[in-house]
């Protein structure tokens, strides 16, 4: 009878491939965000509308001195 040897993930994976498989990983979800980002753009600048600012004007005024 021969015997077979269960190899478990976790046990199989060294430091380096472990490495290698997360930086994939990191990269990947960088890359889809990106992806999304590139589709969706940024908000477009609003259009400028009417002002209701009005500037200060100073004449006359007294401050009291």
């Amino acid at each position: 009878m021969s015997e077979t040897t269960v190899v478990r993930w976790g046990t199989a994976m060294n430091t380096g491939l472990r490495i290698a498989a997360f930086a994939a990983a990191v990269a990947a979800v960088f890359a889809i965000a990106f992806g999304v980002g590139r589709v969706a753009g940024p908000d477009p600048e609003p259009t400028p509308g009417p002002t209701t600012h009005q500037p200060a004007t100073h004449q006359g005024e007294s401050h009291g001195g």
